[in-house]
């Protein structure tokens, strides 16, 4: 090919990848027919298996009665819809574009001549290895049977149902167990195959000849095997002999042995699947709705958390790889997936940029905390992130990942009582972490106006007459700044001040009444 071609088409390929048009279509494709979580695919799988089932009645029904000419139009726009749904896989099999732009700037990185030829190659191998993959045969198929001067095409409209395969994800999954155990099939069948022949071979020789007029052949014998392993026994042909008898029982056995070694094989890996299954129902859900919170750990601090903002009605999505605390949240209803935090692939899937409003990490290990941090940074830039710092020395490390909050060990209760002025329900849950549920609360006093104390020093307040741990202090002119565990007899106590203290909710209200008394 000339070079001068060979650059025009270079030039389309890159005008092709900029346009946002093409990738608009693209993403449009891709969530029609592809995206799993997408509620459109939802929606266009219903209508494709409704197509499927109501032309398969039309050409079953045709095989002896008239049919309708408006419903041979309506099989004509299923099948239309069949071939735009075709075209759109063939395009989504395979991006050319990018082959060529992929090639062309390898050629001009290593300095040697572009060869479109060898592009175009790659770009005729992938698209005809998908005209000839499996679900792309069975899609052509399910057209064919649409052309009616050729009767003989009808026999492929039984093809049509297995379109239903690709559009079920119960049957999908079903049918992905049976093809990862197929080496534990295979060994079964053979195994199978192995008792059926040999007790037919048996069977043929005490059975066979003058013995059982039924037996004719050996076709006979085996055909009677097959159905007294599978447990069937129609009864046409019964053994006469007592060695045919006692190959009968045998038989027996062994077909309820291979039945259960079936069973067997199908359930356990219906066992692995299901958690599989759980996954991608969370995910379907999370992806109908919108400003999930999500929490990734889910020990006693994450439990505590969760509960208090499920309680208060906020969204939470939970991401655990620990099988013990994944059932403890399903337990709790709690949208949980059971898996690591910092696989990107997951979080795309979650929708981070578009479902998720704020992530709080709470694992007791700092180099996943980490991770987790670096791999949310590097799909979200902007979004809130709280991280639990366990250790001191690995503070600085999170801070440059990308965590906007840490919470440490040391200064927790620091924390707490900031957050709690700025947003008592939220910090509830934090409040239930550090007393264990066991009566006392953390709480604040304000300072009114007429207070007696107005004026006078800190350590001028009793806080041991009502069994209070006082915490710090602050004020609504500026609740940022939160003075933690100050020196009593240095702060001057001013109307709209904050005092948080820890106790029991009943001191506390009296303690507010003390504090309120008017000069």
């Amino acid at each position: 090919m000339s070079n001068h071609f060979s650059l025009k088409v270079v030039k389309l390929a890159y005008s092709i990848e900029s346009s946002n048009s093409y990738h608009r279509f693209r993403t449009f494709l891709v969530n029609i027919l592809e995206n799993e979580y997408s509620r459109y695919k939802k929606f266009f799988d219903l209508f494709i298996v409704f197509l499927v089932i109501t032309t398969v009645g039309i050409l079953v029904y045709e095989v002896r009665h008239a049919v309708d000419e408006n419903l041979i139009y309506y099989e004509y726009f299923a099948v239309t819809v069949f071939i735009i749904e075709y075209i759109g896989r063939y395009i989504l099999s395979y991006e050319s574009h990018k082959q060529i732009i992929k090639d062309y700037e390898e050629s001009q990185y290593l300095n040697i001549p572009f060869k479109l030829s060898h592009s175009l190659k790659i770009i005729f191998q992938e698209k005809i290895s998908y005209v000839f993959s499996l679900s792309s045969i069975i899609d052509i198929l399910a057209i064919l049977p649409s052309y009616r001067p050729l009767r003989i095409l009808r026999i492929f409209l039984l093809f049509r149902l297995f379109k239903v395969l690709r559009y079920s994800s119960s049957l999908h999954q079903f049918i992905k167990i049976f093809v990862e155990k197929k080496t534990e099939l295979i060994m079964l069948l053979g195994l199978y195959l192995l008792v059926v022949f040999f007790a037919a071979i048996v069977f043929y020789i005490y059975e066979g000849g003058d013995v059982n007029h039924n037996v004719n052949s050996f076709a006979d014998s085996v055909y009677w095997s097959f159905i007294t392993v599978a447990t069937i026994g129609y009864g046409d042909i019964t053994p006469h002999s007592e060695a045919g008898r006692l190959v009968v029982l045998i038989l027996i056995v062994a077909g309820i042995a291979v039945a259960a070694f079936f069973t067997a094989i199908v359930t356990s890996a219906m066992s692995d699947k299901l958690d599989l299954i759980k996954k991608t129902k969370t995910l379907t859900s999370i992806n109908k709705s919108k400003k999930y919170i999500l929490v990734c750990g889910f020990g006693k601090a994450g439990h505590m958390l969760v509960e208090n903002l499920l309680k208060n009605s906020h969204r939470v999505l939970v991401i655990d790889p620990n099988p013990e605390v994944f059932h403890q949240a399903e337990l709790h209803s709690v949208n949980i997936i059971k898996d690591d935090a910092s696989d990107i692939d997951l979080l795309e899937k979650i929708g981070l940029n578009t479902n998720i409003k704020s992530v709080v990490i709470l694992t007791e290990d700092d180099t996943i905390n980490l991770s987790i941090i670096l791999a949310i940074r590097s799909l979200n830039p902007n979004i809130q992130i709280i991280s639990k710092c366990n250790r001191q020395r690995t503070k600085e490390k999170l801070k440059i990942a990308g965590a906007n909050e840490l919470i440490m060990s040391n200064d927790l209760l620091a924390k707490v009582a900031i957050g709690f002025i700025k947003a008592p329900i939220a910090y509830e849950a934090i409040d239930d972490i550090l007393t264990d549920y066991k009566g006392a609360v953390i709480n604040e006093v304000e300072i009114f106006q007429n207070s007696l104390f107005v004026g006078k020093k800190l350590s001028d307040i009793s806080f041991d007459r009502f069994n209070l741990t006082f915490v710090g202090l602050t004020n609504d002119k500026d609740k940022k700044k939160f003075i933690f565990n100050p020196n009593k007899e240095s702060i001057t106590i001013r109307e709209k001040d904050f005092l948080v203290v820890i106790g029991y909710e009943k001191t506390i209200a009296e303690f507010k009444k003390y504090l309120q008394r008017a000069k």
